[in-house]
């Protein structure tokens, strides 16, 4: 990827553009041109033509038409933690059968009754807490309901969903000082936008910009203010529409310039480097896919386990010398054309280990080739049904993340909680993937992967087939939890 040379010759040239057209806010130009080329990776198809790119603009533009919220801190908070409920909400229900999820559209409609100010309180509330408790009794259950009573639970579950207590708490919590005050209908309107991204399989490129539109009113751009206007610019830039304001090389140091705070390394983006590998799948990013995959992990073992005599006799035989990571038994090395990865692994096959322990090897996508030793001995054990590929444009990380299913995931928060500070070796379908160090336990059930290459990830994919779901028309069997409002 080209950089620019100076600092300076980038602030003196956003400065300039500035002033030259009297209404560029820099950042919110970037984040618009970066978000519509992400759109634009890999099999896309339903942004082809010019037609799509004038279609996927105006979903931009008429769902990013509230401009007056966009400067009100407290308005964009609220909304981004209603975004954040309704992605626990459905992740959860998501992991249910098809037959077992709750009407997302009835949630909907009460969520939109309190973001359009519908409700009178406090009767509608009480209202709505009276329809909860008349349709669920100790003797009856939610999913003992028919339909249309289905419905009315759930419309009045998601006005209280809006008035759910804490919430100013929760806020000064995350932003001690602020001065940001809980705006519910805010709340209401995040949580309703979120659910209905979710639910909505996008048909055309107009839903395509309905949805990056989303993303733009919940991404949090710190110490800056969003102007819908540049947004919009710089993603009719990118889909040519119009002149480029800001060179493209520019509008990607922006966005290394504004993440270097959080992370060192984000200066080494490269995101010339993540497009070409979206463009060589052969399935689409952003969508889920029914795969069929048995999922193994365990320990890396350690230095001094009974395996570190048959590890180090390997390395020194292929000439690798470098230090193991962290005190374990694996190596990152340089394998600029793949040799050193064939070497290895044919070494490793005739190289028994001790029982309990098991190589693995593999390649990344930035020509390392990662070596070591698992601790086999109480593996972790799973099948997962279903996953995708995405990619997020600040950092240039194309990942493929899922979640593994109730049971799995406890067991799941076990290994990652007994193993936090340590590295996993994870394998998908008996071959290596990848080597993380656990960071925190992961409770939730979710795991994701990134650095491998396109040619990897196609075998992962390989007879995927595309998840399209339709919107749940019936209700759960777990009880829902309802928090009476005084």
């Amino acid at each position: 990827m080209r950089r620019l040379t100076s600092l300076s010759l980038l602030l003196i040239l956003s400065v300039g553009l500035l002033h030259a057209t009297g209404s560029i806010d820099t950042l919110s130009y970037a984040f618009g041109h970066q978000h519509t080329l992400a759109t634009l990776a890999g099999n896309n198809s339903l942004m082809q033509t010019g037609s799509d790119f004038e279609d996927y603009i105006r979903g931009l533009e008429e769902n990013l038409r509230d401009i007056n919220h966009m400067g009100d801190s407290s308005y964009m908070l609220s909304y981004a933690l209603g975004g954040l409920e309704a992605t626990f909400i459905y992740s959860g229900a998501s992991r249910a059968k098809e037959e077992d999820r709750p009407p997302f559209p009835c949630i909907i409609a009460g969520l939109r009754k309190v973001g359009n100010n519908e409700i009178s309180l406090p009767a509608d509330t009480i209202a709505a807490m009276n329809t909860i408790n008349s349709l669920t009794t100790e003797n009856r259950h939610q999913s003992e309901l028919d339909k249309e009573n289905a419905c009315r639970f759930f419309t009045a579950y998601g006005i209280m969903k809006a008035f759910q207590p804490g919430l100013q708490q929760y806020i000064n919590e995350i932003k001690p000082g602020t001065k940001c005050i809980a705006n519910r209908q805010a709340f209401a309107n995040g949580m309703a936008d979120v659910l209905e991204s979710a639910t909505e399989i996008p048909k055309t490129a107009h839903d395509v910009g309905k949805i990056i539109a989303l993303s733009a009113k919940l991404a949090e751009i710190d110490d800056s203010t969003f102007d819908y206007n540049s947004f919009i610019a710089g993603a009719k830039a990118a889909l040519g529409l119009s002149d480029e304001i800001i060179p493209r090389e520019a509008v990607e140091q922006i966005i290394d310039i504004k993440y270097a705070k959080y992370d060192d390394t984000a200066n080494d983006v490269d995101l010339e480097k993540a497009y070409s590998l979206l463009g060589k799948l052969e399935i689409e990013p952003f969508t889920e896919y029914s795969v069929d995959w048995s999922v193994t992990a365990g320990p890396v073992a350690g230095i001094g386990t009974p395996a570190t005599d048959s590890f180090f006799m390997i390395m020194n035989q292929l000439g690798i010398n470098e230090n193991p990571v962290n005190g374990t038994l694996m190596i990152h090395t340089p394998d600029e054309n793949g040799s050193l990865f064939d070497a290895i692994s044919s070494a490793i096959r005739n190289s028994p280990l001790p029982d309990g322990y098991k190589w693995f090897c593999g390649k990344t996508d930035n020509n390392e080739t990662t070596v070591g030793i698992m601790d086999s001995s109480y593996p972790f054990t799973a099948t997962v049904q279903e996953a995708m590929v995405d990619f997020n444009p600040t950092d240039g990380q194309v990942s493929v993340p899922w979640t593994f299913e109730p049971a799995d995931a406890i067991r799941w928060a076990e290994m990652t909680g007994n193993n936090v500070g340590n590295h996993i070796a994870m394998e998908i379908n008996g071959k290596f993937i990848f080597a993380p160090m656990v960071c925190q336990r992961i409770s939730g059930g979710g795991c994701s992967f990134s650095g491998v290459t396109a040619e990897e990830i196609n075998r992962l994919f390989k007879n995927a087939v595309k998840i399209v779901k339709e919107t749940p028309v019936d209700y759960p069997h777990d009880t829902i939890e309802v928090i009476e409002i005084n």
